[in-house]
C-alpha cells in the first residue's frame, strides 16, 4: 500500500513539475513603474509617478513628468495602483523551526543554574526552514521585511533580519544577529518558579556578565599577576549585549513587565527595547520618559497575565475589541513614536488588526509609518529600506487601493529588485453558504494507482477556505480556498523533490463531507473526505 501512495504522489508531482509553471516572475535588470500613486513616506505623495529599479535598487523616483524611463527598462503599467514601501514586521516567528539543546548550558557563574531553555546562544537563523507558503503569504499582504525573533524560554535567543527575496534563506539576511531577546516567563518545575525569581536571575546574569567581561578585558591587557578566566559559552552569548550594547528586546505582556524591562534597561544601561507593550498607553509617562523604541504587538488578545484577562469575559472581550486595539492610537496622541508588529498574530490578521487600530484612531499616515520608516529606523537598516528614495533596496508594493483599506489587494511586490507578481483569486460571484466546515477531516485521494490517506485541518472565515493537509509525506498548505454555496475549491500547497508544487482542487461540500477531484493535464484523482469523529461543526 506504501508503494502505491508514493507511486501515486510521484505521479501527481511529475505532471505539476514539468508543467506547472513559476507562480513569481523573476526580476530583469531594469523596471519602470509609472503612472502609479506614490507614497514614498518619506515625502508628500505624487499622485501620477514613476519609479525605476534596476540592479536590485531604486534608481530615480518622482512625477512622471521628472523621470526618465531607461530604454532597456521592462515597463510595468501602473495607472490606478498604489505603490508602497514594503511592510516591515519586526516581531515574527515566520520560518522558526527551533529545536533546542537537551542538556542545560554549561555555567560557571555565580547565577542559579538555569534550566535547559535558557539559551542565549541559539541563532534564529540556524533554525529556519523556508517555506513558500510562508513567503507567499507574507508578500499577498505586502510584507518584504521581518525580524525572526526566538520564542521560548527567558533568554530564548538571537533574532535576525530577513528580505523575502527568493527561495532560500541565506540571500535574505540582512542582519544577523540582530538583538538577544529576553521574556519575563518562569520555569516549571525548576528555577526560576515565579515572575520576581526571573527578575532575580536576569539581574543575576547582567552583573556576571560585567564581571566576566571585565575579568576579560583586565588579563588582555596585562595577564601578569591575573588568573586567566575561564570560558564561559553563556556568559560570552551575553557579552555583546549587555557589555558592547547591541540591542536587547524584552517581550512586555502587561504593564508589570514593562516596568520590570525599563529597571532593567536603566540599571544596567543597555540598548533596551520594549516589543509586545500593548498595555503601554497605562504607563505611557513611563514609556515617554525612557525613549526607546517600542515594537507594538498587533496580537490584540489579553495574554493570561494581564489583569484583563482574569476578571471576565465582558472586560476581556472589550480588551481584544477595544481597549487594545486603542493603544496605538493613544501612543500616538501622547506623542509617542512606536513600531507595529505581528508579535504572534496570524499572517492573514495583520492588515485587518492595523484597520482594527486605524478605527479605533490611528491615523492612516502614522500606521504606514509605523510599518516601514519607523521599523527601519529602529532596526538600524532606514539608510536601506522603510521609504521610497534613490539610492536604497527596491523593496515596493503595489496595491488595487490605498494599502489599508479594506478592499486593497497587492497585486505585485519587489523585494531586493526582484519582481513577484501575486495571484488573485477568481472572479466568480460567491454564493452564500450556510456551511461550517471548520474542523479536522479524514481524506482519501484515489487515482490510477492506488489511495493515499490524509488528514485535512480547515479553517473558515465567511466563504473563505485555509488550513493544512498532513500526511506520510509531511505538512502541505491548503490556501486560497473559496466556499460558494455548496461549491468548493482551493490549492494544496507542498514542497516535493526539491520543487514547490500547487494541487488545484474543486468538488462540492456537506456538512460533514467533502468530494470532488484534483485534475492534472486531463487527469484525475478523486478525493472524498469526511468530518472527524468529534470534530465541531
Amino acid at each position: 500500500m506504501k508503494t502505491q501512495i508514493k507511486l501515486i504522489l510521484i505521479t501527481i508531482l511529475v505532471f505539476l513539475i514539468g508543467f506547472t509553471s513559476v507562480t513569481s516572475a523573476r526580476v530583469q535588470p531594469t523596471y519602470a513603474i509609472v503612472n502609479c500613486k506614490i507614497y514614498a513616506v518619506s515625502g508628500p505623495p505624487i499622485e501620477k509617478g514613476t519609479i525605476i529599479v534596476r540592479d536590485g535598487l531604486i534608481k530615480a523616483v518622482g512625477p512622471a513628468d521628472k523621470v526618465a524611463v531607461p530604454e532597456d527598462a521592462e515597463v510595468i503599467e501602473a495607472e490606478g495602483l498604489f505603490a508602497y514601501p514594503g511592510l516591515i514586521d519586526a516581531n515574527t516567528s515566520s520560518f522558526l523551526e527551533v529545536r533546542r539543546p537537551t542538556a542545560p548550558t554549561a555555567r560557571t557563574s555565580t547565577a542559579p543554574q538555569p534550566a535547559p531553555r535558557q539559551h542565549p546562544e541559539l541563532e534564529a537563523l540556524d533554525h529556519l526552514k523556508y517555506k513558500k507558503t510562508t513567503l507567499d503569504n507574507l508578500h499577498k499582504i505586502g510584507v518584504t521585511t521581518i525580524l525572526v525573533v526566538p520564542q521560548t524560554g527567558i533568554l530564548p535567543g538571537q533574532s535576525v533580519l530577513l528580505n523575502l527575496n527568493g527561495d532560500t534563506i541565506e540571500p535574505m539576511v540582512v542582519v544577523h544577529p540582530f538583538a538577544l531577546h529576553v521574556n519575563f516567563t518562569t520555569v516549571r518545575g525548576g528555577y526560576p518558579s515565579s515572575v520576581m525569581g526571573t527578575m532575580s536571575y536576569l539581574r543575576q546574569s547582567f552583573f556576571d556578565t560585567q564581571h566576566y567581561a571585565q575579568h576579560k578585558s583586565l588579563f588582555t591587557a596585562s595577564a601578569n599577576g591575573l588568573k586567566r578566566p575561564v570560558y564561559d559559552p553563556f556568559l560570552e552569548a551575553l557579552v555583546p549585549f549587555v557589555v558592547n550594547r547591541k540591542p536587547v528586546v524584552f517581550n512586555c505582556a502587561n504593564l508589570e513587565d514593562i516596568k520590570r524591562a525599563l529597571r532593567l534597561i536603566k540599571e544596567f544601561k543597555l540598548n533596551g527595547f520594549l516589543a509586545g507593550v500593548n498595555e503601554a498607553w497605562r504607563v505611557v509617562g513611563l514609556v515617554k520618559e525612557a525613549k526607546i523604541p517600542l515594537l507594538v504587538s498587533l496580537d490584540f488578545k489579553p495574554p493570561f497575565t494581564s489583569s484583563f484577562a482574569n476578571q471576565g469575559n465582558e472586560l476581556k472581550e472589550r480588551a481584544e475589541k477595544e481597549i487594545y486595539p486603542a493603544n496605538a492610537a493613544n501612543l500616538h496622541k501622547e506623542g509617542v513614536t512606536f513600531a507595529l508588529a505581528s508579535g504572534g498574530v496570524k499572517t492573514s490578521d495583520i492588515l485587518k488588526n492595523i484597520q482594527k487600530a486605524i478605527e479605533k484612531g490611528l491615523p492612516r499616515e502614522e500606521a504606514l509609518k509605523a510599518m516601514t520608516l519607523t521599523p527601519a529606523r529602529f532596526l538600524g537598516v532606514d539608510n536601506i529600506m522603510g521609504s521610497l528614495e534613490a539610492g536604497k533596496i527596491a523593496n515596493i508594493v503595489l496595491t488595487s487601493e490605498e494599502i489599508f483599506d479594506k478592499k486593497a489587494q497587492v497585486r505585485r511586490v519587489f523585494v531586493d529588485g526582484e519582481s513577484f507578481e501575486i495571484k488573485q483569486p477568481p472572479k466568480k460571484a460567491q454564493k452564500p453558504t450556510t456551511l461550517n466546515l471548520t474542523g479536522r477531516w479524514d481524506a482519501t485521494l484515489t487515482g490510477a494507482m492506488g489511495k493515499m490517506e490524509f488528514t485535512m485541518n480547515l479553517e473558515q472565515d465567511g466563504n473563505q477556505i485555509s488550513g493544512k493537509m498532513v500526511s506520510d509525506f509531511g505538512e502541505w498548505a491548503i490556501s486560497d480556498g473559496i466556499l460558494s454555496g455548496n461549491e468548493i475549491t482551493f490549492t494544496i500547497t507542498g514542497e516535493a523533490m526539491g520543487r514547490t508544487v500547487d494541487l488545484a482542487f474543486s468538488g462540492q461540500a456537506e456538512e460533514d463531507t467533502i468530494e470532488g477531484a484534483i485534475t492534472i493535464m486531463g487527469s484525475t484523482a478523486e478525493l472524498q473526505a469526511k468530518r472527524s469523529p468529534g470534530s465541531p461543526g
